[in-house]
């Protein structure tokens, strides 16, 4: 976190002009008197005009300072056909990266030419790539799925989650069309045979990467495979629900309990009443919270036993 005093930190917000960035060759800020003109150092070359953080959580502080940081390098190296790499290009895309893989400490580049050499700028060699896929607030970006590859080290599950991200359901970045034509295309470019060995476990349509990780905890434990976010029509209260992920045959659900809903009391009370219809419906609901995947066996026999259960009443029916 840069500061020029106690209450004034980098602007919370994505910059929405050039304006907000300066960088020493435009003449008017520099390492002598940028705290003087209420600027924050970047990185060397770059400024971020500072601005009152009081409203804003560390995470937003953080993520504002990564933000203004790539659009400071950006504008160093617009010159020099620059493009962000991996994980940088991911995160700006707004795709949920597993903590491993996740750098918001730096900006990772890919740049034709002289590679870059400053603080918090990762420099890559040059990678297969195609046009620029989109400008994200100026700043350009491949198409996901050249990022998606550029993931080196990730596990397979990781791979999986973060492609999950591409297709998720709210506002995707692509269809599973179009991240197979775009596989197709890359062909014989490095990471596409590990990405083709793990798209047949993708699924579109979820809402977080820890609906993810929760699907192919059960998967890999032997269960069959939920569906994702399905329809399930509740007649006496006559609305529709969509489970994170469901067995429909047998009316089991497993929903995924994230930390942002702990203290938010209308959340909370919605997901009581979603959780109490769904069971009026007859459908056994079984929650799961991220520590609890750290353990997840208690969890794979409530599901199993739930299974089990939905079967016996429904040949019983």
């Amino acid at each position: 976190m840069v500061a020029t005093s106690r209450n004034h930190q980098i602007e919370g917000v994505q910059p929405k002009t050039t304006h907000e960035i300066e960088l020493t060759r435009d003449g008017c800020v520099c390492a002598r008197n940028h705290v003087r003109r209420g600027y924050a150092r970047l990185t060397q070359g770059a400024y971020v005009r500072t601005h009152s953080t009081d409203n804003l959580t560390p995470d937003a502080i953080r993520r504002a300072r990564w933000w203004a940081l790539v659009r400071g390098v950006a504008r160093l190296y617009e010159d020099r056909d620059i493009v962000l790499f991996g994980p940088t290009a991911l995160q700006a895309l707004g795709v949920a990266l597993p903590a491993r893989l996740e750098d918001w400490d730096a900006c990772h580049v890919q740049v034709v030419g002289r590679r870059p050499e400053r603080r918090g700028v990762v420099a890559h060699r040059p990678f297969a790539r195609g046009p620029v896929w989109r400008r994200i607030g100026g700043v350009p970006v491949l198409h996901p799925v050249d990022h998606w590859l550029q993931l080196r080290g990730a596990t397979d599950d990781e791979l999986i989650e973060v492609g999950d991200g591409l297709l998720r359901r709210r506002r995707p970045l692509l269809t599973p069309g179009d991240l197979a034509a775009r596989l197709d295309a890359l062909d014989r470019v490095y990471g596409v045979d590990k990405a083709r060995r793990v798209v047949r476990w993708l699924r579109p349509g979820t809402d977080s990467l820890y609906e993810t990780r929760t699907r192919l905890v059960l998967v890999r434990a032997g269960l069959p495979c939920p569906a994702v976010n399905p329809e399930v029509w509740c007649r006496a209260a006559g609305r529709m629900y969509h489970p994170d992920m469901a067995y429909e045959a047998e009316r089991v659900a497993v929903e995924y309990d994230g930390a942002g809903h702990v203290g938010a009391v209308e959340q909370m009370d919605i997901d009581a009443r979603r959780r109490r219809e769904l069971q009026d419906e007859g459908w056994m609901v079984i929650n799961v919270t991220a520590r609890q995947l750290g353990d997840p066996a208690p969890l794979v026999r409530s599901v199993e036993a739930a299974l089990v259960l939905g079967r016996t009443h429904r040949w019983a029916a």
